[in-house]
């Protein structure tokens, strides 16, 4: 159950996050999106996590059973911007350019992230294939 609370500065990333107002369905994975200054956010949620809170972290609510059972339809979930670091076989909240999910008509979709990539003689390497694969097998 989430605690909406009103937070000191000194408390924002410490004891609690963000609520972000977007509807998140449980394509194709964009660049990584950085979640904006906390100026003019009203909803501020109480976290315990059991590891350390920082900028960049924020609650959202998941809609939709493409996720279930790992993430229960209508649950609140803490995401963190921007993604950084290997994501291979992680859940990611990616949001979606030219589609709409089609569980929730929402330009957000949470999936876990697939991706197979190709190293070339210099040491670069590009993404041949990303896949952003649901848990429930009914989707």
């Amino acid at each position: 159950m989430l605690r909406l609370v009103q937070p000191t500065a000194a408390e924002r990333y410490v004891t609690c996050l963000p609520l972000i107002p977007l509807k998140a369905a449980a394509g194709v994975f964009g660049d990584p999106q950085r979640i904006p200054e906390e100026q003019g956010w009203e909803n501020w949620v109480a976290v315990d996590l059991g590891r350390k809170l920082r900028p960049g972290m924020f609650v959202a609510k998941v809609i939709g059973k493409s996720m279930e059972p790992r993430i229960p339809d209508g649950s609140y979930r803490v995401f963190t911007a921007p993604v950084v670091g290997a994501q291979q076989g992680k859940v990611v909240l990616a949001q979606l350019k030219n589609e709409v999910d089609p569980e929730s008509g929402e330009r957000y979709t949470v999936k876990l992230y697939e991706s197979e990539k190709s190293t070339d003689a210099d040491g670069t390497w590009r993404h041949l294939t990303v896949t952003l694969r649901p848990v429930n097998r009914d989707f």
